[in-house]
């Protein structure tokens, strides 16, 4: 309620959303417990993933088979269309490559 007595909608329906969705989670995630408690799962940490991963739905048929993907599974590794040019330059302090282990520690360091 605001200060004038009038109720705020607004809030109150926010406020129902999230108790819906946390029911939600609450109830799914409880039947995936169940679940894996009936499959005899061989260890907590079996059981821990299939309780995280409740909220991930299975592939549909349609969804695996049919017409061609535009989508980007890896949005990080996608082409340029121009090509990269790097602005640093790199000093060329070594007059020969680290022979050992060590040294390639050294150098890189500095």
């Amino acid at each position: 309620m605001e200060a004038d007595g009038a109720i705020d909608f607004s809030a109150l329906e926010k406020e129902l959303r999230a108790a819906v969705a946390a029911d939600e989670k609450y109830e799914r995630e409880n039947s995936a417990k169940f679940r894996a408690v009936h499959q005899k799962v061989a260890s907590y940490e079996e059981f821990r993933d299939i309780v995280l991963a409740s909220h991930l739905k299975p592939l549909e048929k349609k969804d695996k088979m049919g017409k061609q993907r535009n989508l980007l599974w890896n949005p990080c590794a996608t082409h340029t269309k121009g090509e990269q040019v790097s602005n640093v330059e790199i000093a060329q302090e070594l007059d020969q490559l680290p022979g050992t282990s060590a040294e390639f520690y050294r150098d890189w360091r500095r």
